[in-house]
C-alpha cells in the first residue's frame, strides 16, 4: 500500500488525518494506528512519517476540527451585511456569522453525533483537551468583544450552542426550530 499515484504528501496527509477522524470516532482511543493507516489506504510507516506517533495524530485531528470550524465562522462572517457603514464593523457580526455556523451545523444531526463522539474520545488526551479548553476560551472573549452587551452575546451563544447539542439527546423539534432561533438571536444581537 504504498503512496498512491498523483496524491501529494499534504493529500496523503489529509487522508490520514480523516481516516483518524473516522476510526476514532467509530472505536474511541483503542483505535490502533494500523487500523487508521488501512482506512488511510498508506502503510503504517507512511502514517508514521506524517505523523510521529498517535499523539501527534490526534491533535492534527483535534487542530482540524477547531479549523474548520473557524473556516465556517469565516465563511458565515463574509456573508455578514455590515450594517455599521464606514464608522467600521457592526456591533455582533462575528456573534452572528458565529450563529450561523454552530446552527447551520445543527442541521445534520449525524453529523453532530460524530463530531461530538470524535471530540468526547479525543479529549480523553491532556493535551487535546487543554487545546480545545483554550480555543473555547478564545472564541468566548473573541464574541464578548464583539460590541455586544455581554448578557445579550451570552444568550446568543447559549441558543446556538444547545440547539446545535440537541442530536445528542434526541430533541428533533429543537433542532427543526433552529431557522426560527436563528432569526430570534439575529434581530437580538441588532438592537
Amino acid at each position: 500500500m504504498g503512496r498512491t499515484t498523483g496524491r501529494t504528501s499534504a493529500d496523503t496527509r489529509q487522508q490520514v488525518v480523516r481516516a483518524a477522524a473516522e476510526v476514532v470516532a467509530e472505536r474511541g482511543g483503542s483505535a490502533g494506528l494500523e487500523e487508521i493507516a488501512a482506512r488511510a489506504q498508506v502503510t503504517k510507516g507512511g502514517l508514521l512519517y506524517h505523523f510521529r506517533s498517535k499523539e501527534s495524530l490526534l491533535h492534527a485531528v483535534a487542530q482540524q476540527l477547531l479549523d474548520d470550524f473557524e473556516r465556517d465562522v469565516e465563511a458565515a462572517l463574509a456573508h455578514e451585511d455590515d450594517d455599521a457603514g464606514s464608522s467600521g464593523p457592526a456591533p455582533g457580526r462575528l456573534t452572528r456569522a458565529y450563529a450561523r455556523a454552530t446552527l447551520e451545523s445543527a442541521a445534520d444531526a449525524e453529523r453532530t453525533r460524530r463530531a461530538t463522539t470524535l471530540l468526547v474520545h479525543l479529549q480523553t488526551d491532556p493535551a487535546v483537551a487543554a487545546m480545545m479548553q483554550a480555543d473555547a476560551e478564545r472564541w468566548r472573549e473573541r464574541l464578548l468583544a464583539d460590541g455586544l452587551d455581554p448578557l445579550v452575546a451570552t444568550l446568543a451563544i447559549a441558543a446556538a450552542d444547545g440547539i446545535c447539542m440537541a442530536p445528542l439527546y434526541g430533541d428533533a423539534p429543537l433542532v427543526e426550530d433552529r431557522e426560527r432561533v436563528l432569526a430570534a438571536v439575529l434581530d437580538l444581537t441588532r438592537r
